[in-house]
């Protein structure tokens, strides 16, 4: 599959969901989970992103499963308004590698890619051993015929693998296993990721690499010299708390910032 994003320097910006239904957080608001979601959406797009991701951020803890019915049919749903709202691409992340779920979400509603975490790699979480399902996804992906990208994270953040390998070694397997691009990220959301790292994998594989974590205002310039972009939650919410609101503010200071390095 062609890249998505024709310019360089990409900037995805994340839309984080509130809780949904199920969720031990969820305190009943669909309206107000709607209206943040789009509104944060046409903010982004307002100050110049280059893509957008949905993500059930606030459904922690996270689930290592497809997750109910109910968060399949609310993500879809936010999705589909968010993709007929905006005009840039639109991806899907579900807590946690709810790969089938991205999947069908993203196909559904003419989302343009999905984020999975766990593609090629056994790794230990919080929510217990995980394992990769690129043969799984990949397969899924055809029988659907679905046009959509994977963009498959290299190592984790909030894992560790279970048999240890290089971090080369894990991105030549995610490019050998049908990935269409990869992620590297620090150990943690807001945690920088390393820029030797994002070197080691840009200089193994031919895909576009992104920075997954981590990415401010202060350290954008010296990542966007090595990653083809980055995605970003964050540097962009007020206070730079993960939690919080997009900052119109912020996210248009953090995307001057980017563009004057074209």
């Amino acid at each position: 599959m062609s890249n998505l994003f024709s310019s360089s320097n990409v900037v995805i910006g994340m839309i984080h969901l509130l809780p949904l239904p199920t969720s031990p957080l969820f305190e009943g608001d669909l309206k107000g989970l709607y209206e943040r979601a789009l509104w944060e959406a046409e903010v982004l797009e307002s100050v110049g992103v280059d893509g957008l991701i949905v993500e059930n951020f606030g459904d922690l803890p996270y689930q290592a499963r497809e997750p109910e019915a109910v968060v399949i049919a609310l993500m879809a749903s936010v999705t589909r308004e968010i993709v007929r709202s905006v005009k840039i691409p639109v991806g899907i992340n579900v807590q946690f590698n709810a790969w089938q779920a991205e999947m069908a979400i993203a196909y559904a509603c003419g989302a343009d890619f999905i984020r999975a975490e766990v593609f090629v790699d056994t790794v230990v979480s919080t929510q217990g051993i995980i394992a990769p399902c690129a043969a799984e996804l990949t397969r899924y992906r055809k029988q659907l015929g679905a046009s959509v990208q994977i963009f498959a994270d290299v190592q984790t953040k909030h894992t560790a693998n279970l048999i240890p390998q290089s971090l080369v070694k894990s991105a030549l397997d995610a490019q050998a296993a049908g990935a269409d691009a990869l992620i590297v990220t620090g150990e943690a959301t807001g945690k920088a990721t390393p820029l030797s790292a994002i070197q080691e994998v840009k200089e193994a594989v031919r895909l576009p690499v992104y920075a997954g974590s981590g990415t401010t205002v202060q350290n954008v310039s010296d990542i966007l010299k090595i990653a083809d972009g980055v995605i970003v939650g964050s540097a962009l919410k007020e206070d730079g708390i993960t939690t919080n609101r997009i900052s119109p503010e912020r996210a248009q200071e953090f995307i001057r910032v980017v563009r004057s390095l074209s």
